[in-house]
């Protein structure tokens, strides 16, 4: 039997692990979900590169089945996932910081996928018992913005991929991550962040992890609302809803991990919960806050009208 090391909790699942995975918080031994596991993978299906770029690197991937998906990170590291349960890791690599940036991004991502959910690049949080999301481009601010929430004391469900759970017979639910919100220098200094609170994030050397003193939800909370967040509009906030014919699309455009895995069975049911959620929740479009005193004044009226 494989020797279980570490144990923690991350979008509602137990993870059982050989890697230490900061920032998570351990926790008591017990029945796992997810297994993660040092072991060398003996072949893999030709790969193909995908748009997913961390720490520098672009990734491959490969795949015979949904329930048996590969990811590679060139020299550095591979993963192989499979059934929702299993997680197999090949690397030389000892840092544990830079294993658990990658275990813990697109390689959990896939094992959330496998079990169904419906995945999002972009970051949550928790707004009078409900969820509300922030989506957009790389750059957007969509960190920046949940920082802005967490400063004023407004839990943070997730931030980087946002986990939600659809059904026919239930409302959509968001699925807490890990507490985490990564943010670049210079929203660090526009937030006034003090730094010795915070600890830097491998993908970059003017990125930071703050983790240890912002509020985190442990439960899951029905979604609200979506914002996409677009360029900044200079002289006010702009607003535009998104008709709800066409938020499947709009949605396709922030699935966050290779989009090869769309086809067939799995992208006819990505929009299945696409249209499920526009039933369900109002997305809108919003010029992103163009500094941060315009950040502010949204967070205090969102805060306000919620």
């Amino acid at each position: 039997m494989d020797l279980i090391t570490h144990y923690y909790s991350a979008y509602g699942l137990t993870l059982g692990s050989q890697i230490h995975l900061p920032p998570l918080t351990e926790i008591e031994p017990c029945p796992v979900d997810v297994f993660v596991k040092l072991e060398k993978i003996p072949s893999t299906p030709p790969l193909q590169p995908t748009k997913i770029y961390r720490a520098g690197l672009q990734a491959e991937f490969a795949q015979t089945s949904i329930q048996e998906l590969w990811l590679n990170w060139g020299p550095r590291l591979a993963f192989k996932v499979v059934n929702g349960n299993e997680i197999i890791l090949d690397t030389n690599q000892t840092d544990e910081e830079l294993l658990s940036l990658f275990t813990l991004s697109e390689a959990l991502g896939l094992i959330l996928f496998q079990r169904g959910y419906f995945l999002l690049h972009g970051s949550a949080i928790q707004l009078n018992g409900k969820g509300v999301v922030f989506l957009g481009e790389p750059g957007a601010g969509k960190s920046t913005t949940v920082a802005a929430f967490a400063q004023k004391g407004v839990s943070v469900i997730s931030d980087d991929m946002v986990c939600i759970q659809i059904s026919k017979t239930e409302p959509p639910v968001v699925r807490p991550a890990f507490p985490q919100i990564k943010i670049w220098e210079n929203a660090v200094n526009g937030l006034q962040l003090k730094k010795d609170g915070l600890t830097s994030v491998r993908e970059g050397v003017n990125k930071f992890s703050w983790h240890d003193s912002s509020s985190f939800t442990e439960k899951a909370v029905p979604l609200d609302r979506i914002f996409v967040l677009t360029a900044p509009n200079e002289s006010t906030n702009t607003y535009s809803q998104v008709p709800q014919h066409q938020i499947p699309i709009e949605l396709l455009a922030y699935f966050p991990l290779a989009d090869a895995m769309l086809k067939g069975e799995p992208l006819k049911n990505f929009f299945e919960k696409s249209i499920l959620m526009a039933h369900a929740v109002s997305i809108t479009k919003m010029s992103r806050p163009a500094d941060f005193v315009q950040l502010y004044a949204f967070v205090d009226n969102l805060k306000a009208n919620s």
